[in-house]
């Protein structure tokens, strides 16, 4: 998103002795917060879509075993930077938990989603992720059409 923004001003005292070049200020600064705000909810909508489509993928629903493993309940992703930790998931009719390298070592855990690539822009999306435990990984590309997201290319390797 890039915005140009121009003013035009003759510094003057107000009555309160503020000149409009400080008054010019603040509004740029309210401007540019409230426009990084703006930006920063779109990129998480964008990404909390796209991780949730990523998690309900038809062909990756087998690999879950939901049903026969009780501790791969709740879903859990690795959190290591790459995707947004505060982001609402759901699966399994439960919140996607995020653990750190230390979460997971601490509790054991085994079962884990590990996103290596997730690059989004306004119209494509590269993602990458791993579920080690079954050996798989994933590779996902989305386009945008009419607002939102389908996936163009799609591709489970099992190593």
């Amino acid at each position: 998103l890039n915005v140009s923004v121009i003013f035009v001003y003759r510094p003057t005292t107000l009555y309160t002795g503020v000149t409009n070049n400080k008054i010019m200020r603040l509004i740029l600064i309210i401007i540019l917060f409230g426009l990084n705000s703006f930006a920063f909810g779109q990129v998480n909508k964008e990404s909390q879509s796209l991780i949730q489509m990523c998690i309900d993928l038809d062909d990756l629903q087998q690999y879950y075993h939901k049903d026969k493993v009780e501790e791969r309940k709740p879903l859990i992703i690795f959190n290591n930077g790459i995707v947004p930790a505060n982001l609402s998931l759901v699966k399994f009719g439960e919140s996607v938990q995020f653990m750190t390298r230390e979460g997971l070592f601490f509790n054991n855990i085994k079962a884990y989603l590990d996103f290596a690539k997730f690059e989004i822009s306004s119209s494509k999306a590269d993602i990458e992720f791993h579920y080690q435990i079954e050996g798989l990984t994933v590779l996902l590309t989305f386009e945008k059409n009419d607002g939102k997201w389908v996936i163009k290319t799609k591709k489970l390797i099992e190593n």
